[in-house]
């Protein structure tokens, strides 16, 4: 089964702190997270992750350098979708070399990283990619980047952040379900605020 989230920004305490994260230490919500993947994600299973597994703010960020061999903890495949804190790591540490970022997390047993993706869940095709400018108006969109602040449901998609979903992964089950949702209650409702 294919699972879905963006922004878990392993061993990153400014984004525990600033995102109010209920979470004594990093330390803590990284042995958590990865816990959690394992126990809803199995060695069959892949995990796309739709940017900003890793966290990087500027050239002299290094957290990211041990959180991204975290991917040997997690039993199911993971796809990195690239985010925003990945490309300032290939911009600052990579001398802007997408490959050579790629051909280190291929090597560490990322089953991809890539920008975007186009897969289909329960019949429908979606987008994914990281911020939501970049979603594709003419589909439906998986997306991150905008965390709780963005809320769950845009017209053209939904936001997977891993904080929105209570720190647990989208399952292909959720997805339809929210399309579900968004057929049956969302997508005419005159009282909804969508973006």
């Amino acid at each position: 089964m294919n699972f879905f989230t963006s922004d878990v920004h392993f061993n990153d305490e400014p984004t525990m702190i600033n995102d109010n994260l209920p979470f004594k230490s990093i330390k803590a919500y990284d042995k958590k997270t990865i816990k959690t993947f394992n126990k809803q994600a199995g060695k069959n299973d892949t995990i796309f992750v739709i940017g900003d597994l890793l966290d990087c703010d500027n050239a002299s960020c290094e957290g990211w350098k041990k959180a991204i061999h975290y991917v040997k903890k997690i039993k199911a495949k993971i796809v990195l979708i690239m985010g925003n804190n990945e490309e300032r790591i290939v911009k600052y540490f990579f001398d802007g070399d997408f490959e050579k970022f790629r051909q280190l997390c291929l090597s560490l047993g990322y089953q991809d990283v890539c920008f975007n993706k186009t897969l289909t869940v329960e019949g429908q095709e979606f987008y994914l990619t990281h911020r939501p400018i970049d979603c594709k108006k003419d589909r439906m969109n998986l997306f991150g980047h905008t965390h709780r602040a963005g809320g769950l449901y845009r017209d053209y998609g939904f936001n997977v952040s891993f904080d929105v979903n209570h720190f647990k992964l989208y399952n292909e089950k959720d997805i339809k379900f929210l399309l579900y949702l968004r057929e049956s209650n969302w997508a005419d409702s005159k009282d909804l605020k969508v973006f």
